[in-house]
């Protein structure tokens, strides 16, 4: 066996991986493991918050009327069927409740948060009140006006046609119209803590749910060479 003649340690002065031959950094579990969850977080929140804004677009465009089924198409259904207003603020529930979602898988806490503030505020916000109408002009003192009294009429053949007519007329009047529907109430402290912890639950089960797509993507990039401890540190 020949020795080196300058007695220098094979792949002295290289990269570990360059002396071992290999081409892959070192696999470590635990740095596998915070890839996975960091990945698996990161794929999972840009999909709710998609969701929570295109429903919250959705809910002001059912609020505004789109997709509204008349009245007289519904029937005797009518009383069974909820307004549109009332839908329009369950798909804001739920664009709340995503949104909630979104903040707990995204590792990026301003960003969450800035995300339930867009979605938060309630379809119908209070109007300002409106300025009080002018006082009217006081209309100019006029002397009353005495008209004659009409004459009696001795026999008119007409009156009991007339009286047939205005008791027709009185019957066939118009019904009373139904006021519209009044827009839902803002959800009370209740509702938003329950809105809050379903998003936190819906939040967490995504993420484990999408746990295998984060482990293949960890080993796929460790395959391709990337360090699995540096995954997650450059944001």
């Amino acid at each position: 066996m020949s020795d080196d003649p300058l007695r220098r340690k094979p792949g002295k002065g290289r990269p570990a991986i360059w002396a071992s031959g290999g081409q892959r950094p070192p696999f470590d579990l635990r740095a596998l493991g915070r890839a996975t969850l960091h990945l698996s977080r990161a794929g999972v929140a840009p999909i709710h918050a998609w969701a929570a804004r295109g429903l919250r677009r959705a809910a002001i465009n059912v609020k505004n009327g789109v997709g509204r089924i008349p009245a007289g198409k519904l029937g005797r259904a009518e009383r069974f069927v909820p307004s549109h207003l009332r839908v329009a603020a369950w798909v804001k529930t739920l664009a709340a409740t995503l949104s909630h979602a979104s903040a707990t898988a995204d590792e990026d806490v301003a960003r969450g948060n800035a995300l339930v503030a867009e979605i938060a505020p309630h379809l119908w916000q209070e109007a300002s009140p409106a300025p009080e109408p002018a006082p009217a002009a006081e209309p100019s003192e006029v002397p009353p006006v005495t008209l004659p009294e009409p004459e009696p009429v001795e026999d008119d053949p007409l009156a009991s046609i007339r009286g047939d007519l205005g008791g027709k007329a009185k019957a066939s009047a118009p019904a009373i119209p139904i006021p519209p529907a009044a827009p839902p109430a803002p959800p009370g402290p209740l509702a938003e803590g329950a809105i809050q912890v379903s998003g936190y639950l819906i939040g967490w089960a995504s993420v484990f749910v999408a746990l295998p797509y984060g482990l293949g993507r960890s080993l796929w990039l460790w395959a391709n060479g990337r360090d699995l401890k540096t995954i997650g540190l450059e944001d």
